[in-house]
């Protein structure tokens, strides 16, 4: 088993005074400060690439996965070359390395876990990033890594976007590879298999404690009732040695925090030109231009991997043949 924490992007940015999180329990109450966190993730939406592809992509296995989403990232410049053409056209302003950062971390939804790309963002405060830029941000990497639904959410501010909901997170001692976190979330699924793969269930790896180690699970409340939630995920913190579970109440009980979140997404049937994407891009006709060609290196990018799949030769592609689109 991997103990190697994700490969953190060369945009990597330090953590500003406002975004250290307090991360002190029992003795006293954990906070957050400021951070936003975002998810979105490289392998394409089933409605894109089709069932059987998906499941060809899915097949080679999460750590091979995270291996090509890295190369996407750090050598094709995957999320940069989106945030540096929004920022060209001046669609977003605030979004800079020194509020933002990101790197490939897991990412599990209804029972499946994928690597992805999660962003820690500096959401208040002097040099912070913007709640609009942020969307912004969010709907174009929905739109050029061809996602069926991405999210964003801030965890110490439960107004900052379109919705509410209730979260907790299980933090683990030492460093937490992606593997790692995709096999804690399969046995959080024997607990209580609703917080697994029923409506709505996951997680996203996220760098609650100002660590490089993302050993952080935060989850969002399924549809499940939420003492139901409670429940699944303080035995789930119990029965694993050094994890601990936030947030508690004043009584040392497990109890939930709220968070403001919200799920761009795009129904690529209806919509195969991902316009509920564009429509909160906004922008110029060249950044919608732009943004096109990106979409279609990210599917080319798909369409070589799943060549190397077919020929068997998936390691040795990552290994010796991968290329970068032009």
């Amino acid at each position: 088993m991997r103990t190697s924490p994700p490969v953190e992007h060369r945009r990597r940015a330090r953590h500003t005074a406002g975004q250290i999180v307090v991360a002190i329990f029992l003795a006293a109450v954990q906070t957050l400060s400021a951070t936003t966190y975002m998810s979105v993730e490289p392998v394409p939406n089933r409605d894109v690439v089709g069932d059987s592809n998906l499941a060809l992509i899915r097949g080679i296995g999460y750590n091979r996965l995270e291996r090509w989403s890295q190369r996407l990232l750090s050598e094709c410049l995957a999320v940069d070359s989106v945030i540096d053409a929004l920022s060209a056209h001046r669609a977003i302003t605030s979004v800079t390395t020194t509020n933002t950062r990101f790197v490939v971390a897991a990412g599990g939804f209804e029972g499946a876990t994928n690597p992805s790309y999660v962003f820690t963002v500096q959401d208040s405060g002097p040099g912070a990033a913007t709640a609009s830029d942020v969307n912004v941000l969010d709907n174009a990497l929905g739109y050029v890594l061809n996602q069926g639904g991405t999210v964003h959410f801030s965890a110490d501010n439960a107004k900052a976007y379109a919705f509410t909901l209730d979260y907790a997170v299980v933090t683990f001692p030492g460093t937490l590879s992606g593997d790692q976190a995709r096999q804690l979330f399969d046995r959080l699924g024997i607990i209580d298999p609703a917080l697994w793969n029923g409506q709505f269930a996951g997680f996203t790896q996220v760098d609650f404690n100002s660590s490089p180690t993302n050993n952080s699970m935060l989850f969002l409340q399924p549809a499940v009732t939420k003492q139901r939630f409670i429940s699944g995920l303080s035995e789930f913190a119990d029965r694993e040695p050094g994890a601990r579970y936030f947030p508690l109440n004043n009584n040392g009980a497990p109890t939930t925090a709220r968070a403001g979140i919200a799920f761009p997404g795009n129904d690529w049937l209806a919509f195969p030109n991902g316009d509920q994407y564009l429509v909160n891009v906004g922008g110029t006709p060249q950044l919608l231009t732009e943004l096109a060609v990106l979409r279609q290196k990210h599917l080319i990018a798909v369409a070589n991997l799943l060549k190397a799949i077919a020929r068997n030769r998936v390691d040795a592609y990552l290994d010796h043949g991968f290329k970068c689109p032009n």
